[in-house]
């Protein structure tokens, strides 16, 4: 994080999905580094325990850094505006919005089964959680940014965006969705200095069962690749990227070429 020490001191960042796996980790990353972060997530007890935490930790460190624990589902649209009032309220701007929160709908709602059986209660989800969601989140947070004439809003897409998925279909057809909303996002951003961009990774070991997908390396990713890439395409170095979605899937994709 040696890149990033002062790239992200004393600017604001919403995140969704805050409370575990790589919004958890982008959250620390940023707070380390000074950073102001509205944490979100619908899971309130494992928010509040890593916000405690982080509080901790920049105690310690003595920085300017802060986290605030923001409660929000993001399928609801008043709880996106609250995220978005809360950074201003709390911290006075919004430079970043990072949507992390998401989730194969087969998986999540434990409903294994192929698309053609799939209840519309999973397939609601998948698309609320996977595409309204960070849809909501943008419109919330853009404003802000339009305002103070700069912003980078980054959407997490996936690579089965690509590939598509019998059982979790909703995921798949989401991620696809956000590469098009990307484009959408960076030409509605650009005249008022804002860039949007979307990462988009292969198996990530965010829980074991990544372990075992295949990818052209033989491994799945390490958080910190993905979460890394993403705050370097955030930072000044990636000043010249809108409008664009960047594999990051160690050649999986590649294996079905």
């Amino acid at each position: 994080m040696e890149l990033f020490k002062t790239e992200f001191a004393g600017k604001v960042a919403v995140i969704t999905g805050a409370a575990s796996g790589m919004g958890l980790l982008a959250t620390r990353e940023l707070a380390a580094c000074g950073a102001k972060v509205v944490m979100c997530d619908v899971n309130e007890g494992a928010l509040a325990r890593e916000a405690a935490a982080i509080a901790e930790a920049q105690e310690v460190r003595e920085s300017a850094g802060a986290a605030a624990p923001c409660p929000c589902d993001v399928r609801h649209w008043e709880d996106a505006q609250k995220a978005a009032a809360i950074a201003l309220e709390r911290f006075g701007r919004l430079d970043f919005l990072f949507s992390f929160a998401g989730g194969n709908e087969a998986r999540v709602c434990n409903s294994h089964v192929p698309f053609h059986e799939q209840p519309r209660e999973v397939i609601d989800w998948g698309l609320d959680v996977n595409l309204r969601g960070p849809i909501y989140m943008a419109r919330a947070c853009l404003p802000a940014m339009v305002a103070q004439k700069g912003g980078v809003v980054c959407l997490l897409g996936s690579v089965t965006g690509f590939e598509g998925d019998g059982s979790g279909a909703m995921y798949g057809t989401a991620k696809s969705g956000l590469f098009n909303f990307t484009k959408a996002l960076a030409k509605d951003g650009a005249p008022h200095g804002i860039r949007a961009f979307c990462v988009s990774p292969g198996p990530v070991l965010t829980r074991p069962g990544m372990a075992g997908m295949k990818t052209l390396l033989g491994r799945a990713a390490d958080p910190s690749e993905v979460v890394d890439f993403i705050l370097y395409l955030a930072s000044s170095k990636g000043a010249f990227v809108t409008g664009s979605n960047h594999l990051i899937d160690g050649g999986r994709l590649c294996l079905s070429c």
